[in-house]
């Protein structure tokens, strides 16, 4: 057997328990892979890789942080909220940490920064020595499902702080200097104990400039958020989160330290979700690549809930829990969705043989024939047979056409 020298000493450091000795001759193997010109294989073994990296079930740690950087009193269950004096409604929300759980999957880059802010809150002697401040504002943005209330939530978390949450909107009053005092009730309120404060809809104030009638109002309110955000600094960590950033002035972003763009997640990312929200069932590497390849395009909200739908559907269809099983239920699934802007996902909406086809056609898709019949079903002649065929090609032609 090829690299039967490697394989051995990958058994024995897992029978052993030495994940370092373990991960070191899995990255033997895979350079011996790429040397030997298996470049698919190779790249499978560097997902397996990258993917047992993202899901261990070790939790993460909370952040020792400095007392300068969060000041306050406790904040305990039983205390109230502020309230809007006309309406009697609560200005926020107060979630109380109750753990960590599994850290949210990112993007490289994405995870970098996230990261960067948690050293910065646990080095906040080192960043003073040499004359700077830890972050203590954060702005993120993107579309919606892409994680930005998730992120907020397990950076309390980690912190093991009280999330206070206020949406804008809901600070907004009808009656004449009321949205300005309930946005001066909420700081005053966050400052006095020691939690994070997000503020959710951050572009709500800015929606509301199109309207000639409230132009001063707006005005006076604008700055009062302003004002109060600088004052923050000196109690805690504010957090805002927007769909729609190009709303903002470049007043507010200035008054954010750090800016976070959370976008739909990369390959990597959808294969580590895909494969936690498959769970219990336990999917072949080879079925969670052909959702992947479907789930392309979509966030990560959208991933979790096609995948609880999946496992709805084959729940119910009697079919055995697998790779075949798994497509056929992912391809009911989408079929009774509306609408997909995305090829792969709309072909195999419509027809299975012909995604199968455009599979076993796309160059950029590492997975092999044997694989593709192991997702799908389908055996290896026949994967050949509709790889040959093309069968993918008219309904793409006739989808182009529309």
């Amino acid at each position: 057997m090829d690299h039967f020298a490697v394989i051995q000493s990958i058994v024995r450091a897992g029978f052993a328990g030495d994940r370092e000795a373990f991960e070191k001759q899995v990255v033997r193997l895979r350079e011996r892979l790429e040397k030997a010109g298996d470049t698919k294989d190779a790249a499978t073994l560097e997902r397996l890789r990258a993917a047992a990296r993202d899901t261990q079930e070790m939790a993460p740690s909370r952040v020792e942080t400095s007392r300068t950087l969060i000041v306050g009193e406790v904040l305990e269950p039983g205390i109230n909220a502020p309230i809007d004096r006309e309406t009697g409604a609560k200005l926020c929300t107060i979630n109380f940490p109750d753990g960590i759980g599994q850290s949210p999957v990112y993007m490289a880059s994405v995870a970098e920064t996230v990261e960067g802010l948690l050293q910065e809150w646990m080095n906040e002697a080192a960043l003073r020595e040499v004359d700077v401040e830890p972050t203590r504002s954060l702005l993120i943005y993107g579309p919606p499902g892409s994680g930005k209330t998730v992120t907020a939530h397990y950076l309390a978390a980690r912190l093991g702080l009280p999330l206070v949450t206020a949406r804008i909107d809901g600070l907004i009053s009808s009656f004449l200097g009321t949205t300005a005092r309930n946005i001066a009730n909420l700081f005053e309120f966050a400052n006095r104990y020691a939690c994070v404060l997000l503020l959710d809809e951050f572009d709500a104030l800015a929606k509301l400039r199109d309207d000639p009638q409230e132009i001063g109002e707006i005005k006076r309110v604008v700055n009062t958020l302003l004002q109060n955000l600088d004052l923050r600094r000196n109690f805690g960590i504010t957090i805002a989160i927007t769909n729609h950033d190009r709303l903002l002035d470049p007043a507010v972003w200035r008054r954010f330290e750090t800016h976070l763009q959370l976008v739909e997640p990369d390959e990597r990312a959808r294969d580590v979700l895909i494969a936690r929200f498959l769970k219990p069932i336990a999917a072949p590497e080879s079925t969670i690549r052909v959702f992947s390849y479907c789930l392309a395009r979509r966030t990560g909200a959208d991933i979790e809930r096609i995948c609880t739908a999946v496992k709805r559907t084959l729940a119910l269809s009697g079919e055995s829990h697998d790779g075949p099983g798994l497509f056929h239920a992912l391809s009911s699934v989408l079929a009774r969705t509306p609408y997909h802007d995305h090829t792969p996902a709309r072909i195999l909406a419509t027809d299975q043989e012909a995604f199968v086809s455009l599979m076993a056609n796309d160059g950029d898709l590492s997975l092999k024939q044997t694989e593709i019949g192991e997702a799908t079903g389908y055996g290896q002649s026949r994967v050949s047979d509709l790889k040959k065929a093309r069968r993918h090609l008219p309904l793409m032609e006739a989808m182009h056409a529309q």
